[in-house]
């Protein structure tokens, strides 16, 4: 490890941000190269540098987002927050300052543990420059869930030089003490959002289109308006998948989200809401309403979000895919009619979720966001 700050620091850890689909902190081992520093209680301030990545904006707007955009960080908006281990619990401690920028790293200042002392370290980012005042002592679950982020109307997804950052979470997997011999481990961090990819005759994320429909709106129903940076009811996570969706309790639902089509064909990378539960009827569970072009006309076309014939969830770093295969017969005149009517329409969709995931083993000291064509 080469160009270790010596700020207060008997050691330093490096950590690199490779833009792809997971994105995952390796917390290097700190290295015991630089003499320490004591404070007046004899902790050691040790020195976390972080690089991350930022998104690619060009000269001139695109209608459309990137990877770069769906994995950039505000390094305003990173948080660390530290939990002490007390035997079943985890309350919180701390939050690391963060400092000026020094040889084009960020850096962050960790304590050192005293004997015995086990931490865990929780990483936000895209949630606030901010975050809420947190007294000592909280339980951890307490604590994530005074970290929320406002998800009214349409996520601003625009353009690249024209969106918001998505938050995101993410732990080390076990508590451990911070000492300078500690090697942390990764911290996977999963973006708090959904998106939702609506496409004719998609094929991962390009369109072929389909003969006599052309798409021109979709707008999407009875999400939320507010949502957790972190799963705090999400169970066990799977493959960057968590078990079940965490919503705030004064979560409101949002009117309709509408969407424009551009090419006639998708609209990919666009739509991005935060997690919604799945309902109990075709009422009050998410749905979309597609628009387009049919025989010469305009007609609307309701989609519901299913799998073997139940209603889904929108989870959180998970994309979801609409494939609108065939469309053979008019639909509705308007919107409103194609939401709440019941005659049968022929037009052939296939709907499937996949992660955010293919993670892949990541060299030390780097933070690696894997991605192949259908895992966001």
């Amino acid at each position: 490890m080469t160009g270790l700050s010596e700020y207060r620091s008997k050691s330093a850890a490096l950590l690199r941000i490779v833009t792809c689909a997971v994105i995952v902190l390796a917390l290097l081992a700190c290295d015991n190269g630089q003499p320490g520093t004591l404070t007046d209680n004899g902790e050691v301030m040790l020195t976390l540098r972080i690089s991350l990545p930022t998104a690619t904006d060009g000269s001139t707007a695109t209608r459309a987002i990137t990877s770069n955009e769906e994995n950039a960080i505000d390094i305003a908006q990173l948080k660390v927050l530290v939990f002490k281990a007390n035997s079943s619990t985890e309350t919180f401690c701390y939050e690391a300052p963060q400092i000026q920028l020094q040889d084009e790293k960020y850096i962050v200042t960790l304590k050192q543990s005293l004997i015995g002392e086990k931490y865990r370290l929780v990483v936000i980012a895209n949630a606030g420059k901010k975050l809420p005042v947190i007294p000592d002592n909280t339980a951890k679950n307490d604590v994530l869930k005074m970290i929320t982020f406002d998800a009214t109307g349409m996520w601003n997804a625009t353009g690249t030089t024209n969106y918001s950052r998505f938050p995101m979470w993410g732990e080390t997997t076990a508590t451990q003490a911070i000492t300078p011999a500690t090697s942390l481990g990764n911290i996977t961090l999963l973006r708090s959002l959904a998106r939702i990819d609506v496409g004719c005759m998609l094929n991962g994320e390009t369109a072929a289109g389909i003969s006599g429909f052309t798409l021109k709106t979709v707008s999407v129903y009875r999400t939320k308006n507010k949502g957790y940076a972190a799963p705090v009811n999400g169970g066990t996570i799977t493959d960057n998948v968590v078990a079940s969706v965490s919503i705030p309790p004064d979560a409101g639902t949002n009117d309709a989200l509408t969407y424009t089509c551009m090419d006639g064909k998708s609209l990919i990378r666009t739509i991005y809401v935060a997690e919604t539960p799945q309902g109990n009827g075709r009422d009050n569970n998410v749905c979309l309403v597609v628009g387009g072009t049919y025989a010469g006309s305009t007609h609307y076309y309701r989609v519901d979000l299913t799998s073997g014939g139940s209603y889904i969830p929108l989870k959180r770093n998970c994309r979801y895919i609409v494939n609108i295969k065939a469309v053979n017969n008019a639909g509705y005149t308007t919107e409103a009619a194609a939401l709440t009517g019941d005659k049968t329409l022929v037009i052939a969709t296939s709907i499937s979720a996949e992660a955010w995931s293919g993670q892949t083993s990541a060299g030390s000291g780097t933070i690696t966001m894997p991605q192949s064509p259908d895992q966001w």
